[in-house]
């Protein structure tokens, strides 16, 4: 992993965040790797990279559990 998912996270575009953070507290996973991955960013992030932002974002956010 080349950088932080701190520092990931910040390059993503604002409504990138917005839409992870949305995706993150439905616990949509897949999803929001996939956008973090399509976001635009370069170096486009790798698989484990987007899963470790999202886990930032859940560790941030602590959406309550689906069931």
């Amino acid at each position: 992993m080349s950088e932080t998912p701190e520092a990931l996270w910040a390059k993503l575009p604002l409504e990138v965040q917005h839409e992870v953070d949305g995706l993150v507290t439905e616990h949509r996973t897949a999803s929001a790797v996939k956008t973090i991955r399509n976001s635009g960013v370069a170096p486009r992030p790798g698989i484990a990279e987007a899963q470790a932002v999202y886990q930032y974002r859940m560790s941030v956010l602590k959406p309550p559990p689906r069931f």
